[in-house]
């Protein structure tokens, strides 16, 4: 037992099922699909597509999603595998005749498809319990009605002012500066994305106009990718990687994990 004098935090005991995210509004949503029937995985999409709208400096719909998932069927735990791939026009010998050793960060080059919607939609297939659109409602909300930006958040956004281009400070650049601590940020391009995500699932991302207008902008900055290549996006079920350290059992997605 830790002492009650000193700050810190205490153990959590529950016997319903918990969450723990970094964000409380994401926290929220979870615990709220729990209490409505929803199981863990339910929880987890709900969160994990709202914290892309809390924490856009994190990862969110245009990234990349890793999970792992025990059933109750024993000490089998599922791992999947939704990260993106480089595009099929990616040439690693053009960044070579550049000089290059590595891929930039900030070159298009470095941005792969984006596998996340791929695994939410996935899993929530496989193992989910509540619809999709029930799952995706809460985002839907908060990206029309605005979140708050947390004081961490406000400085990172802060932080990546001068990566953002194009569009992109449009979006994330209210009058030209990152939002302030407690500012509301809004996302209704977003939300509708995800509208059509709920409605027609998988397609809605990585099919049409949705999927036409990240090509058309990756196209501008000189990337390589492709309608085709976003259409074959997929992600993959693995076995996780298991060791022990100092008495306890440690496990994780192989790599790329």
């Amino acid at each position: 037992m830790r002492d009650f004098h000193r700050p810190g935090r205490s153990t959590v005991y529950a016997d319903q099922g918990m969450c723990a995210t970094s964000h409380p509004l994401a926290a929220k949503t979870a615990v709220s699909l729990l209490e409505q029937g929803g199981n863990a995985v339910d929880a987890a999409i709900g969160a994990g597509v709202l914290l892309g709208l809390c924490e856009p400096q994190m990862s969110g719909l245009g990234g990349d999603m890793f999970a792992m998932v025990k059933r109750g069927d024993g000490d089998k735990i599922i791992g999947l595998n939704a990260s993106g791939r480089a595009p099929s026009g990616f040439d690693a010998e053009a960044l070579r005749a550049r000089g290059l050793k590595t891929v930039p960060g900030d070159d298009p080059s470095a941005i792969t498809l984006p596998g996340a919607v791929d695994g939410f939609c996935r899993i929530h297939g496989d193992m989910g319990r509540l619809p999709l659109d029930h799952i995706l409602a809460p985002a839907i909300h908060y990206a029309e009605a605005g979140v708050p930006v947390a004081p961490r958040v406000a400085l990172d956004w802060q932080g990546g002012v001068t990566r953002l281009s194009g569009k992109g400070r449009k979006v994330f650049l209210a009058d030209g500066a990152p939002p302030a601590p407690g500012q509301r940020f809004h996302a209704p391009g977003q939300a509708e994305v995800l509208r059509r995500i709920a409605r027609d699932g998988r397609k809605a991302f990585y099919e049409g106009e949705v999927a036409e207008d990240m090509v058309t902008s990756l196209a501008a900055l000189g990337g390589a990718h492709r309608m085709e290549d976003f259409a074959a996006v997929t992600s993959d079920y693995v076995t996780p990687i298991r060791t022990t350290y100092r008495g306890a059992e440690l496990i994780e997605l192989p790599p790329n994990g």
